[in-house]
């Protein structure tokens, strides 16, 4: 007989281990994460075992949601092993925040959410109510973060949850607070004075939405929400990133205008006339503006070119994939390598790859040139730039970020493709995070 799984079962088990977490605070970071790893392996081969079916999806084929939740975990004590705080307060929020609102959202769902008919007004409260309470307690037990940065976190966590983006809460969840909790919640090394308004760039940035608009790139929807989001980067991360903004538009805009009859014609083209809507804008621009946050808060020079590699990973997927659907010739499956239809998701081409190399080499250059000419000396000593390896670097973190994106739209194709957007772009820019340790680009000269 087939079994039926118990999510109440499933979710009983995901908040309580969330009490685990006030244990960060005295057990060292790496045998945490051991833990967390061996949890890991044991939920994969052993779980099923010990519990029974009740806690496993097989209904569906397979079951993700208990392997993420502690690889989630792993992760965040990885990330934020200098700021374990913050991981606690991340598992806080997966665990009560996550797990009540399933749980309460199913006995008591008042009414369903606006923007999501699968989620109910009960489960969205009851993330904000436990979510909010457990995340505080933590903060208070750790003496950091404030309780307004640990609620801005569970908040943006909530609406992760309750948006359908298709992925699993595992993963949603804890990327929401933890890029909340990283941006607001770690204190700059320095004092950083607000910046002062660039007005000059504001008034490009309005040229430019209008011009999105006007090109047909964009509905009007798409035109104000880039408007808001070119705003955060010229006002947080100044010319350089918005270079990189600019960039990403010309070459998005050439490469999906370039043919597109033959791309309707071939059923390959973009919908609406290649008009994008603000769920399009944000999933691509919407790392880069996270990014200009950080910058805006003083956190250095990593996040400016983090957001550089993201817009760059979201102009190499966008040319790549315009590109291949015109030129290609051969589209093949970059995860079975096998030849599929043009047009498929995660499909590639040779000639959509080289088109996307050198869309991340044009955004870089433009992007560290920029950024070369603004970071003279001044505030502290004088900053030195390696442009050609930061380039070399930024391309190749776009590349990969995008062919990363490619093998994950080949092995679901069921993922809206916002989400991959988003999931390309953010790749791009942790790539960039992970080389930055070993490879020297950029520093300060005393």
């Amino acid at each position: 007989m087939e079994h039926q799984t118990s999510e109440g079962l499933r979710k009983s088990i995901h908040v309580t281990v969330g009490l685990f977490a006030v244990a960060l605070k005295w057990i060292p970071w790496r045998i945490a994460a051991l833990v967390a790893a061996v949890a890991v392996i044991g939920n994969w081969l052993i779980l099923h075992r010990l519990v029974g079916k009740r806690v496993a999806r097989h209904e569906r084929g397979y079951d993700a949601g208990i392997i993420l939740y502690p690889l989630s975990i792993f992760l965040l004590i990885v990330i934020f092993n200098w700021h374990i705080e913050l991981a606690a307060v991340a598992w806080a929020i997966l665990a009560f925040g996550d797990g009540t609102a399933t749980l309460i959202g199913r006995a008591k769902p008042i009414a369903r959410l606006p923007w999501n008919g699968s989620k109910s007004w009960g489960g969205f409260l009851a993330f904000l109510i436990f979510g909010g309470a457990a995340a505080c307690a933590i903060a208070w037990y750790f003496g950091k973060p404030s309780f307004g940065v640990a609620m801005s976190a569970v908040f943006i966590a909530a609406m992760a949850e309750s948006w359908p983006l298709g992925v699993d809460d595992n993963i949603t969840v804890p990327i929401a607070a933890a890029a909340t909790l990283a941006v607001l919640g770690i204190q700059p090394i320095v004092h950083v004075h607000p910046p002062t308004v660039p007005w000059l760039w504001l008034a490009a940035n309005t040229v430019l939405a209008a011009a999105a608009y006007f090109l047909r790139g964009v509905d009007s929807s798409g035109a104000l929400m880039g408007w808001i989001l070119g705003a955060i980067i010229v006002i947080g991360a100044g010319p350089a990133m918005y270079v990189a903004l600019i960039a990403f538009f010309v070459i998005g805009t050439v490469c999906t205008k370039l043919g597109y009859a033959r791309k309707a014609a071939a059923g390959l083209a973009q919908e609406r006339g290649g008009r994008r809507g603000p769920e399009q804008a944000f999933a691509n621009v919407g790392v880069a503006a996270i990014c200009a946050i950080a910058c805006w808060r003083g956190l250095g020079l990593v996040p400016q070119f983090m957001g550089i590699a993201a817009l760059a990973t979201a102009t190499a997927d966008t040319a790549g994939s315009e590109i291949g659907k015109l030129i290609g010739r051969r589209a093949f499956d970059p995860l079975r390598f096998r030849r599929v239809a043009p047009g498929i998701s995660g499909a590639i081409s040779l000639e959509g790859t080289l088109a996307g190399i050198v869309a991340a080499f044009l955004v870089a250059y433009a992007a560290v040139s920029m950024a070369a000419h603004q970071l003279r000396p001044g505030f502290i000593g004088t900053v030195e730039i390696d442009k050609a390896q930061t380039i070399v670097v930024l391309t190749a973190c776009a590349v990969i970020g995008s062919y990363l994106e490619s093998i994950v739209g080949s092995w679901n194709r069921n993922i809206p493709d916002g989400v991959m957007n988003l999931f390309n772009t953010a790749a791009g820019a942790i790539l960039f995070w992970i080389a930055w340790h070993f490879v020297p680009m950029f520093g300060f000269v005393f």
